[in-house]
Order: structure tokens, then C-alpha cells, then sequence
């Protein structure tokens, strides 16, 4: 058996490295690190306006919400895979670099999408996810369609009243035009499902999103159950007038004109929020929040996965303690993710492979 050789460095020797090499004589006190943003994560996700607690305003307590939905690790080769790809940054995986710009007619709404069809998917029917994000992206290499890609997925992205593609469509969405605008996700659930049909064969589609886009995954798969097979929401406020009701002054203000106000539009805030059409899920639904988020309520989320069970649907709730509002940590980011492709392929009954 070979023994550990133990090294004695003389004091004197010690005193010197220690002039020399401050950041090395005591590891113990160096700062710890934070590792760098990935590509493209939100800008609020680490903020301490976007990091806090969640509300919680019913019976149960956070310690009691987080027993009844608590956080489950993923698969872990899954998580692995897409730490991978993530940390290849597109120089070699790349899929999401291409892909198309697309419309189509809603009434006389034009409606734009940004469309990546995977390789083993230009010829083949294949299920589709369907992204909503608030945002007007580009067409060119992204980490969160590159999973999908890889994945087997097509990826689209729609962008419909409300993003952020110029200020009138970003306005076109607020108050009284929000219940009308949500038609359009609708018309891109259906539209989707048409595009990529394939030998009178059609597709399963999902509905995926965080945060804003997380509203937009429940309104699609409740109020317009049947137009998304399954869906995964992020995030996501389930009844916007009980949140707004109880959310913080300055919050509830600095939303009233893209929402409503709850003291004067309860109906209108009722109008739009997911809980009021839960009996009408059809499909899957899942749902994960962060326990330090100011901008979700875990009791409505609570409300809602109750009311749904009692119509024998299908939804599910996960609620990640430690959690903000939003991720942008390549580990955050394979651990959400990661749940969210296993789901998808769990609904449909096939396995994950990547490409």
C-alpha cells in the first residue's frame, strides 16, 4: 500500500506566499463566483424587484404549498444532455441558426411567426411546440429551441397582440382589447396544426411559455381547450384578479393599463384569467413556480390545480423553493427544461432521443 506523502512548508516560506499570492494564502475568504449569464436570459431574472417570496394568501402556508407541489430533480442524463448543448453555445450545434419567417391571416390581423423545423423533421410529421414569450425574437441561434430541435421537436414562434414588435403591437393587447387579442392564440393553435400535417396525418401540438408567455400557455389550453394538446406554463399568474387584488400597490398600478384594475374592472381581470375557464382543460397541463417570486401567488396556483382536479382534469403544479421569477443559470436553465421535454414526450407516449 503506498502511503500520502504530507508536505511541511516552513513558516518563513509561508509569510512570503502569502505577500506574494494574497488571493491564494487564505482560499477560504475569496468571494464565491456567479457564473456569467447564459445567452438571451431575461434581465430581471436575478433583479431583487423580480426576487423575493411569492404571494401567499390563503389557508395553507408556503411550507404546507411546498409539501402538497414539491420540487422533483429531473432525469438526469436528460439535464446532462442539455447542460451540453447549452455549454456548446451553438459552435457546433446549431439547428436553431436557420429556419423561416412566416404569416398567416387572423380576420384582419396579420400574424407572424418564426418557424425551425429540425432536419429529421422537414419530411416527416413530428410534434410541435408552440412558444410564446412576449417578446418579438429574431431568427438566429438560441439555446431554448436548439433543446426542442434536438429533441425531435418543431419550434415555433408566434407573434401575436401583446409582444413586443413595435409600440402599437405591443398595445394592441391592453385593457378592454386583451379578451378579443386572445383569440389569437387560437387561430396559431389551429393554424400550427394545419401547417405541419403531413400525409393526412396531423400533429401534437404544445403550448409553452414563461412568465407572460405562461399566461398565454394557460389561456390557450383553458379558454381555447382543444386548440394545444398539452402544455407547460412557467411563471405564470392562473387568476389575475385574485393576484392583482393582493399584489403589492406600486405592482397592481404599474399593471392596470395593460390588465385592468381589480377595484374597477374585476370582470374584465376575471374575463381574462385562466381560472375562470379550468373546466374546459383538455390535454395535460403543468405548471412550475419559484418560491422567491414576487409576481405569482402559490394559493391561486393552489385554487386552480384544485378546481381542475375536481373536473378530472389533467394539471399538475411543481413549486421550485428556490426559484425566482425567471433563470438564467445554465443549471436553473437544464433543470427547468428538462422537466418541460420529458413532459411533452411523457403526454405523447414517446421516449426522448436527441439528434
Amino acid at each position: 500500500m503506498t502511503m500520502a506523502r504530507t508536505l511541511t512548508i516552513p513558516a518563513w516560506l509561508g509569510a512570503l506566499l502569502a505577500l506574494w499570492l494574497p488571493g491564494c494564502a487564505h482560499p477560504e475568504k475569496r468571494p464565491a463566483e456567479t457564473p456569467a449569464p447564459v445567452l438571451d436570459a431575461h434581465p430581471d431574472a436575478n433583479s431583487p424587484d423580480y426576487v423575493g417570496a411569492a404571494l401567499v394568501t390563503g389557508s395553507r402556508s408556503p411550507q404546507e404549498l411546498y409539501a402538497a407541489y414539491p420540487r422533483r430533480e429531473p432525469d438526469p442524463r436528460l439535464a446532462a444532455r442539455l447542460a451540453e448543448i447549452l455549454s456548446d453555445g451553438g459552435k457546433t450545434l446549431r439547428w436553431s441558426a436557420t429556419g423561416s419567417v412566416e404569416s398567416f391571416q387572423h380576420g384582419e390581423v396579420t400574424i407572424p411567426l418564426v418557424i425551425r423545423v429540425p432536419p429529421p423533421c422537414e419530411n416527416t410529421l413530428c410534434p410541435v411546440i408552440v412558444f410564446y414569450s412576449g417578446s418579438c425574437a429574431p431568427l438566429r441561434y438560441h439555446w431554448r429551441p436548439e433543446f426542442f430541435l434536438r429533441a425531435g421537436f418543431i419550434f415555433v414562434e408566434p407573434h401575436i397582440r401583446g409582444d413586443r414588435c413595435g409600440e402599437a403591437w405591443a398595445d394592441a393587447d391592453n385593457g378592454p382589447r386583451k379578451p378579443e387579442a386572445q383569440k389569437d392564440l387560437e387561430a396559431c393553435g389551429h393554424y400550427v396544426r394545419t401547417r405541419f400535417s403531413r400525409d393526412g396525418g396531423t400533429p401534437k401540438v404544445g403550448i409553452l411559455g414563461w412568465s407572460y408567455g405562461g399566461n398565454q400557455t394557460l389561456v390557450g389550453m383553458t379558454r381555447f381547450a382543444g386548440a394545444y394538446d398539452a402544455g407547460f406554463a412557467l411563471a405564470a399568474k392562473t387568476d389575475l384578479y385574485s393576484f392583482f387584488k393582493n399584489a403589492p400597490e406600486d405592482l397592481r398600478k404599474a399593471r392596470a393599463r395593460e390588465y385592468g384594475d381589480p377595484g374597477t374592472e374585476p370582470e374584465l381581470l376575471r374575463a381574462i384569467s385562466p381560472i375562470t375557464y379550468v373546466d374546459r382543460l383538455q390535454g395535460p397541463l403543468a405548471l412550475m413556480l419559484g418560491g422567491r417570486d414576487p409576481k405569482v401567488s402559490l394559493s391561486d396556483a393552489d385554487a386552480f390545480v384544485q378546481k381542475a382536479r375536481a373536473h378530472h382534469r389533467e394539471v399538475s403544479l411543481m413549486i421550485v423553493p428556490e426559484h425566482g421569477h425567471l433563470t438564467e443559470q445554465p443549471r436553473e436553465i437544464a433543470f427547468e427544461h428538462a422537466h418541460v421535454i420529458q413532459f411533452f414526450s411523457d403526454s405523447w407516449g414517446r421516449p426522448v432521443e436527441f439528434h
